[in-house]
């Protein structure tokens, strides 16, 4: 039996790619179906699935033309130690956003930024590798000597939204597409752009393979009740708790705070949860921060339910905390300890330590990006 891992990828297809956001969203988020059917691959809700993206063919190219090469040259990967033509080497192999110091230090007339670490940084936030090879000489080094210096291609995760009970070959992505202008060209996240814009349904080999997380699980106990709290994407575990809550026949109560932009263009995933809220398995509560003058996010909701959400602490919930790190999680913690702190008439150091127990015993729990 064959085994996936990050060191040999199941060649995973896209059977579906839908867009979930309507006809004027300023957004482009995509419902993706992966075909895993022959992967013999065990998964739980709370996992995600790494995968390889590949390079944009207009790049690679760019770069084949900067450094005078056909493509078809060989070069050995520096880390593998295998053989690759060089355009797929660039194409599947290679970090093409990274400038490492030791590529820079190749170019002479960019001698002063390897010395200067802020005019580095600068410089490195507005280029890629595309900028570099094309807007400088090429380097007086041979082609392995080159590659050496490019960094590896990484996997991007992404959080199953399925479970396995439910599509048992297959794998749910909830995946938003990024761009923006930068250094005077447009730039894409990379896995997104490969996902969403790229891979073509039912031919293009999207290298792929399961990321366990054990510290983001659906309790054991049936009974134990679920507070979810997952703005955008950030919603895509949650589809496949429910699920998994659904097949389990699961007794304890489930309550979903979901955020975005405008209900009218934004909600992903509409019709499942709504069905389940009105079957009185799901309490739902939105936040469409563009929906009104004086814009709402979760936390905001959350503070307004704090009588309810201390209720439901007081009574064993298990509290989860999805998406994005730098801004909502922290903003949600600190609206939790507030409603520990006050409906539990806690000090602000007996609040905190409230907290850590909680996340000590594994009943608040994050998978934040």
């Amino acid at each position: 039996m064959t085994e996936y891992n990050k060191n040999n990828p199941f060649p995973a297809k896209l059977l579906e790619r839908t867009l979930l956001n309507r006809e004027g969203s300023s957004k482009q988020t995509y419902h993706l179906k992966l075909d895993f059917s022959l992967s013999q691959i065990c998964y739980e809700p709370g996992d995600a699935i790494g995968i390889f993206p590949e390079n944009p063919p207009a790049i690679v190219d760019s770069i084949l033309e900067a450094l005078k090469k056909t493509g078809k040259e060989e070069v050995v990967d520096p880390r593998s130690q295998a053989t690759f033509s060089l355009k797929h080497f660039l194409c599947a192999k290679s970090n093409l956003i990274r400038i490492t110091l030791p590529m820079l230090k190749q170019f002479p007339a960019l001698h002063e930024l390897t010395e200067d670490k802020e005019a580095r940084k600068e410089f490195l936030e507005h280029h890629d590798l595309e900028d570099l090879l094309t807007q400088q000489p090429n380097p007086n080094i041979s082609l392995q000597e080159l590659v050496s210096y490019i960094s590896p291609m990484l996997p991007r995760f992404y959080s199953i939204a399925s479970s396995q009970r439910e599509t048992p070959d297959s794998v749910d992505l909830l995946v938003v597409t990024f761009q923006c202008k930068q250094g005077g060209k447009m730039r894409w996240g990379l896995g997104s752009h490969f996902l969403c814009d790229q891979a073509r349904i039912g031919e293009t080999v999207i290298p792929s393979y399961h990321h366990p997380n054990a510290m983001f699980k659906v309790p054991k106990d049936k009974n134990t009740s679920l507070i979810m709290i997952g703005p955008g994407t950030g919603v895509a575990p949650y589809r496949a708790f429910l699920q998994e809550r659904l097949r389990q026949k699961a007794s304890g109560k489930n309550w979903l705070f979901f955020g975005e932009r405008m209900r009218a263009y934004d909600f992903y995933y509409e019709d499942f949860f709504t069905e389940l809220e009105e079957a009185g398995f799901l309490r739902l509560d939105c936040a469409f921060s563009r929906d009104q003058e004086e814009k709402v996010y979760v936390q905001h909701l959350i503070q307004k339910h704090a009588t309810d959400i201390w209720a439901w602490i007081q009574d064993g919930s298990h509290i989860y905390i999805c998406g994005d790190a730098r801004h909502m999680a922290k903003d949600v913690t600190a609206t939790l300890h507030d409603i520990v702190a006050e409906k539990g008439k806690l000090s602000d150091e007996e609040a905190k330590d409230f907290i850590r127990k909680l996340r000590q015993e594994k009943r608040l729990l994050l998978d934040v990006y």
